[in-house]
């Protein structure tokens, strides 16, 4: 199926629009892995996660997230593959709109699967906190949340 005109132009702007909210998202909570220990020298900053986590549990969190970044590092070394992929089909000539929606869906499950990983790694995580280490932590996470 070939789509063009109006409808096409609308249908690779929300699948732009998707796959960057994703890629904020994902890069939010895997910001460390990308630029360094915790987006920073000496584990500072560390994107939306490490956001949550009190200063208390700073230290042991990050310690938990930085043994599972192997299972990251292999995703993150994919999507940097499918990110060529999609600069090769935008550059094409003569352009081929399919080659391109097919590079931008994998992109996407790519960024699917890395949230997936961080979710379950942030899941497994917190079955190894004490109940308090995760009550605070939970006050950490409301802060994030909608202000009144």
């Amino acid at each position: 199926m070939t789509l063009s005109g109006a409808k096409a132009k609308w249908l690779l702007g929300g699948a732009i629009v998707s796959l960057c909210l994703n890629l904020f998202l994902v890069g939010g909570m895997i910001a460390g892995r990308v630029h360094g220990p915790m987006g920073g020298p000496e584990g500072k900053g560390g994107g939306m996660v490490m956001a949550t986590v009190p200063h208390d549990l700073k230290p042991i969190i990050r310690e938990k997230i930085k043994a599972r970044g192997p299972d990251f590092k292999i995703e993150r070394d994919k999507m940097r593959e499918i990110r060529v992929r999609v600069a090769d089909a935008l550059a094409a000539e003569p352009f081929d709109a399919t080659k391109l929606d097919a590079a931008l869906t994998e992109l996407e499950q790519s960024a699917g699967t890395m949230l997936h990983l961080a979710q379950q790694g942030l899941s497994q995580i917190a079955t190894e906190l004490t109940p308090e280490q995760r009550r605070q932590w939970a006050d950490g996470w409301r802060k994030m949340g909608p202000r009144p």
